[in-house]
């Protein structure tokens, strides 16, 4: 999207997309780095640089070439500039509320590369390290039964049929789906009387599968 200058119209107030898939290695390598993650939490809403600093607690100069990076791969996009005080604004949005990786990414219907491996391994890090630094900071700075009472932490082997397993991952995916449609402008509560909670999902396969050749058998 282009940009405008002065005090015409502004742009979006919200991501134009719902759910962006990401089908580039480089997009998804940006996100292995959890305060990438917090500034594009932040531009669910069109804002600053500065404006985003601001909430996060950093310094702006420390958040320049993060946005940079967004940007770069298409992640972000800015909407318009402004200029205040002989200074030049510039404002951005995310380009989607949500962010899901195609996991095709990662084998290119075959083998995976080194880089593609330590890319998901990253991503994997991430997501838990930053889960359990956040459930952690609860049970020390919140009452014993926080988690149970406004929560849910549980941990579980599933065994069923192809038939059921293929449901569970439907139902999963539909609630994704309905939880980006929350934030709806329409539907929104005024941001101070919201409340953050964090969803970390990770379903997948303990059994491995035997890789299959290009003539559909499996290898031995």
């Amino acid at each position: 999207m282009s940009s405008s200058t002065g005090g015409g119209k502004k742009g979006p107030r919200k991501p134009s997309q719902e759910i962006m898939i990401l089908t580039a290695l480089d997009q998804i390598k940006v996100l292995a780095d959890p305060l990438r993650i917090k500034i594009l939490e932040e531009l669910n809403q069109e804002r600053t640089t500065k404006q985003v600093a601001e909430r996060i607690g950093e310094k702006p100069t420390r958040l320049y070439h993060h946005v940079e990076a967004l940007e770069k791969v298409g992640l972000i996009e800015l909407t318009r500039t402004r200029q205040n005080r002989g200074t030049l604004e510039k404002y951005y949005i995310a380009v989607a509320r949500a962010f899901q990786a195609d996991s095709r990414v990662f084998t290119g219907g075959g083998e995976a590369s080194n880089e593609e491996k330590e890319t998901l391994r990253s991503m994997v890090s991430l997501i838990f390290n930053t889960s359990s630094a956040e459930l952690t900071d609860l049970i020390e700075n919140s009452p014993p039964d926080c988690i149970e009472e406004e929560g849910i932490l549980t941990f579980a082997e599933i065994r069923a049929g192809r038939k059921d397993l293929t449901e569970l991952q439907r139902r999963l995916r539909e609630i994704l789906d309905w939880l980006t449609q929350l934030d709806d402008e329409d539907d929104k509560e005024d941001e101070k009387d919201q409340e953050r909670y964090r969803l970390t999902i990770a379903y997948f396969p303990l059994d491995r599968k035997p890789p299959e050749t290009d003539s559909g058998t499996t290898k031995p």
